[in-house]
């Protein structure tokens, strides 16, 4: 399911017809390509600023003893949901029908079998670690990964003239890898070198001095593959330079991240 957020100050300011109009034909195109369509929004929205069939509405109640939206494929009742034994926090939903499951139930006669998310379990970065902190400055690009080994999804890279700070180095097989925590709370890694070989730039042990860190915008860039490296909205990384994300950004601009 492509799901359509709608909740952007331009649709606030635009009229009812209008918003029902554009997110009728954007859903016509999702569903032209071969895939289903809804609308995420807020619970103010519905039926005042637009025109909602069923959709995935959001509303954060002090007390979330009932359940709401109860018409709708599902309900986002909160942001800030912990688990025991997970890092950060979560959106959670009410699914209160098999739109989003794309019409699959589990069979009550056979269990199911989680399908892993990660590679091999020798790819992986183990709870046995080296806790260094320092900074990376890479000599060249090196890709952004979900886990220590090769194996893993690269999610952006770093290049030459960035850094990063880092606050454990794993030894997995042919590679060194260091660990950050980035701006969404999520671990990333990346590679440091070469086990016992080449380096893949310089590391230095005072990270201290590295408190903020800046973007040099290159070609190509956006307030959206750029806030997708470092793990933080777009709209944030906009405010933080007195910018919005519509406004231009230019080749060697210095943003600051955080």
């Amino acid at each position: 399911v492509l799901a359509t957020d709608v909740e952007a100050s331009e649709q606030a300011n635009s009229s009812y017809a209008a918003n029902t109009a554009n997110n009728k034909a954007f859903m016509e195109v999702v569903q032209a390509a071969g895939y289903r369509s809804t609308i995420y929004t807020m619970g103010s929205w519905v039926g005042t600023k637009m025109s909602v069939d069923k959709g995935w509405i959001a509303d954060y109640p002090y007390n979330t003893s009932r359940d709401r939206y109860t018409s709708h494929h599902a309900w986002q009742f909160r942001s800030d949901q912990q688990f025991a034994g997970s890092y950060g926090n979560f959106d959670v939903s009410q699914l209160y029908d098999d739109f989003f499951t794309a019409n699959q139930t589990p069979s009550p006669s056979a269990p199911v079998t989680p399908v892993p998310s990660q590679p091999a379990k020798s790819n992986a970065a183990s709870d046995t670690d080296y806790a260094q902190t320092g900074v990376f400055k890479p000599s060249a690009t090196v890709n952004i990964r979900t886990g220590a080994g090769t194996g893993y999804a690269s999610v952006g890279s770093y290049t030459l003239g960035e850094s990063v700070i880092y606050d454990h180095v794993y030894i997995r097989g042919t590679y060194v890898w260091a660990r950050y925590l980035s701006y969404s709370g999520r671990y990333h890694y990346v590679a440091l070198g070469v086990n016992g070989g080449e380096s893949y730039g310089s590391r230095s042990s005072n990270a201290q001095t590295y408190s903020h860190t800046y973007y040099t915008v290159r070609s190509g860039d956006s307030f959206w593959s750029i806030a997708s490296k470092y793990g933080i909205s777009m709209y944030t990384l906009a405010a933080n330079n007195g910018k919005s994300i519509y406004s231009l950004i230019y080749p060697g601009e210095s943003l600051y991240i955080r």
